[in-house]
Order: C-alpha cells, then sequence, then structure tokens
C-alpha cells in the first residue's frame, strides 16, 4: 500500500501560504453540513467554479483507493472517522462526497448522553436550527440528531493535512481541519465549487 506523502491543494490545510485578504486556510469556500455542490459565493474573489477534471483528480500523492479521514472535534475520533473509496484512486469529488455523507449519519443516543450538559444543549440548539430550516420539519425531527449537528457552528472546511506520526492505522489516514462559523464573518476563498454529477 503506497504511503501517503501530500494532500491536492484544493483539500489541503494551508495556513502558511493564504492569499492576502483570504481568511480560510483552505482554497475551496464550503459550509461542510451542507452540500458540495452549494460552495459559497466568494465577493472578494473573482467566482472560479472547479471544472470537472478537478473534481476527478486524485486527492492524494501517490493516489490511493481508500482514504481515513479524522477529526477531532469528535471525543470518538479514534474509532469514528471518514471514509473515502475508489477502486480507481479516491479524487478529489469522492473526498467531498464522503465528508458530506459521513456528517449526515446518526448520532447515537449513546454517544449523545456521554457530553457534558452545557455541549448536549448545544448540540441540540444545533439541531433544533436545522429541523426549523427544513421544509421537511417533522421528517428531520424523527430523524434525529446527525453528527453534523455536533459540530455546532465548527462547520467551514478548513482543509485536510496528513498526520505527523506514521505507521500502524495512520498510513493512509489524514486530518479534517474545521473552523468556526462566526455571525457576519466572511470567511472567502478563490474558489466556488460545483460537483458534476
Amino acid at each position: 500500500m503506497p504511503t501517503l506523502k501530500q494532500i491536492h491543494p484544493l483539500l489541503s490545510h494551508q495556513p502558511f501560504t493564504m492569499l492576502e485578504g483570504i481568511q480560510n486556510p483552505s482554497l475551496l469556500s464550503w459550509n461542510i453540513r451542507e452540500a458540495p455542490s452549494t460552495f459559497l459565493r466568494v465577493d472578494s474573489v473573482p467566482i472560479r467554479r472547479l471544472r470537472s477534471h478537478e473534481l476527478t483528480t486524485p486527492a492524494t500523492r501517490p493516489s490511493v483507493n481508500h482514504l481515513r479521514i479524522r477529526c477531532g472535534l469528535f471525543h470518538d475520533s479514534e474509532t469514528w472517522f471518514i471514509e473515502a473509496r475508489n477502486p480507481l484512486g479516491v479524487t478529489v469529488q469522492d473526498v467531498l462526497v464522503a465528508i458530506y455523507e459521513a456528517f449526515k449519519q446518526p448520532y447515537s443516543n449513546e454517544a449523545f448522553s456521554t457530553l457534558c450538559p452545557k455541549t448536549q444543549t448545544l448540540v441540540l440548539n444545533a439541531f433544533h436550527a436545522r429541523v426549523r430550516a427544513t421544509a421537511e420539519s417533522r421528517t428531520v425531527w424523527e430523524a434525529g440528531i446527525q453528527r453534523g449537528d455536533c459540530l455546532m457552528r465548527h462547520s467551514w472546511f478548513g482543509g485536510l493535512s496528513v498526520p505527523f506520526e506514521r505507521g500502524g492505522d495512520t498510513e493512509n489516514t489524514c486530518l479534517l481541519s474545521v473552523r468556526r462559523l462566526d455571525d457576519g464573518a466572511i470567511l472567502s476563498s478563490p474558489t466556488r465549487a460545483s460537483l458534476f454529477r
């Protein structure tokens, strides 16, 4: 199995190479609770949509057919992870779709009960806001809390990075960075994406 050396620049966490005026450490501007086709419009930078060849580009170098993505915001990050798979090699689009789908997964009552009361309240507030924001509120309510609700306000894609430690189960693993979405904050990036399905 090839050793993961580099994340595609569109997906990588780039805190030290940000363009002037760009506040998000990723080239993609995306609230990961929303489908990747809804990348936010950028006011300060001319809109550039991702092209189909960029979405079908390998997500890593060397290319891998299985990529494990961990998010440290969760107390169960050692056992829960996002998986992007493609027998022909995981692409940028595969990663974006895997992240979005993973945060739509139900969050179990058992896991919820392990959260402190303050965090439970914040998660419930996020869940109730999501229920109110949809036309299908009864269906959303009955489906229950999703893992994305546990992000609370930390749902802005900040990029992927290769972990420092290697070996064991970290061989094809990368780390997901998310940023806080503050009211009125503009986290701009030079790209906007539209998935070609």
